[in-house]
């Protein structure tokens, strides 16, 4: 990541260019296979190559040694639970991780679609397959990354989970409270019915923040806007059909503006809001990625909240090779770039000077965003109107 604070204005709003066309996602059958044919490539060893040339050696050291020593890392590896078109969580760190394999001209192993099963097997054989750094690309790795990185030695990323070792295990820590502060404020700028909704496809931490950041963001713009919010279930993060029903019920209960945090649940949220008929027209806010590719109709997507992992990735492998790899942790801020909102044809000159401004006021300390991190916080801010 960026090691100063300083972002320009200009830096506030972002533009991101769409990752790929929107894919079906598999039957839980198709999901087995993959898994059983990761294994297989991992075991093989197989690499995809995201840059030029390598630093150092051909062949990158085995074991913890990289972050112990400060051997130069050559190559690095992702695993995701899911595939990159969910264009969310699992698409901005692939992407994220292919640009910071691009910037230091080494090979990266992408080990997507990993899904949920045999997690620690899976993240073992990607360890020992001699790469120099792994990440654990989902919160539900952390407990089965963190063994990996102390009993294997390679250095590990986590994320959102706090708990370092030095040389073995490090946590990557969003503060996407803030990124949805700003989509709040567009939000409020653009809803006719004063009323706006979210949609969560599980119950989770970074959803739990996002929420109450987008709240508090629509409520410093105009605090009788209501909020309306509905979850898909504990953790239905691929649920579709699932985010089709959800977005429904919010959408009769007079929201036209919906922010929505998904994963694959996001296909049936764009679903319902692309064949919704309703007085006033319904706008999307997307969270982590782009998903401009996925609507037939782009100006349905107002915004997203774009997360960038490639500063991260990048000085995490810096630490491995200076040997401080696992003594701190690596934020994702306004501040720092790791969060912006993306430009869009649908954000108009008002609400872009409301989003630099506030964006400014963050990064000053001059607005600081509660940190709603249980569902009961999220739903007592909502009802208060962020009082």
């Amino acid at each position: 990541m960026r090691n100063d604070a300083a972002v320009s204005t200009d830096e506030a709003i972002t533009t991101a260019t769409a990752k790929g066309a929107m894919r079906t996602r598999g039957a839980a059958r198709g999901r087995r296979t993959a898994r059983a044919a990761l294994a297989l490539l991992v075991t093989a060893g197989i690499a995809l190559t995201a840059g030029c040339s390598g630093r150092g050696a051909d062949t990158a050291p085995a074991g913890g040694e990289a972050g112990a020593t400060g051997t130069p890392v050559t190559s690095f590896a992702i695993v995701t639970p899911e595939k990159e078109s969910d264009h969310g969580w699992n698409q901005q760190g692939i992407v994220g991780a292919q640009q910071a394999a691009e910037a230091l001209g080494i090979k990266l192993e992408d080990h997507s679609n990993a899904g949920y099963d045999n997690t620690e097997t899976i993240l073992t054989q990607v360890a020992e397959s001699g790469v120099g750094l792994v990440i654990a690309h989902a919160s539900g790795f952390n407990a089965a990354g963190v063994r990996v990185g102390e009993q294997t030695g390679v250095p590990t990323l986590v994320v959102d989970f706090e708990n370092n070792v030095p040389g073995k295990v490090a946590t990557a820590i969003p503060q996407p409270q803030q990124g949805a502060y700003l989509a709040g404020i567009a939000a409020a700028k653009k809803t006719q019915a004063k009323k706006v909704g979210i949609v969560a496809s599980a119950e989770n931490l970074n959803w739990f923040l996002m929420a109450g950041g987008f709240a508090q963001g629509v409520y410093s713009v105009d605090p009788s806007i209501e909020v309306v919010l509905a979850y898909v279930g504990p953790a239905n993060y691929g649920d579709s059909a699932g985010g089709t029903s959800v977005t429904n019920q919010v959408i009769a209960a007079g929201a036209d503006v919906i922010m929505g945090m998904g994963d694959g649940a996001t296909i049936g949220f764009l679903q319902a809001i692309e064949t919704a008929q309703t007085e006033y027209p319904i706008s999307y806010i997307a969270t982590i990625g782009d998903v401009t590719g996925m609507v037939e109709n782009p100006d349905t997507v107002l915004t997203s909240v774009l997360w960038n992992y490639k500063d991260t990735y990048v000085q995490a492998i810096k630490d491995i090779e200076n040997g401080t790899f696992g003594t701190k942790s690596y934020e994702l801020t306004v501040a720092n770039g790791g969060l912006s909102l993306q430009d869009t044809p649908g954000l108009t000159a008002e609400t872009k000077t409301a989003v630099a401004d506030a964006t400014e006021a963050i990064k000053s300390g001059k607005v600081k965003v509660a940190y709603t991190d249980t569902k009961e916080a999220v739903q007592a801010l909502i009802d208060a109107k962020g009082n």
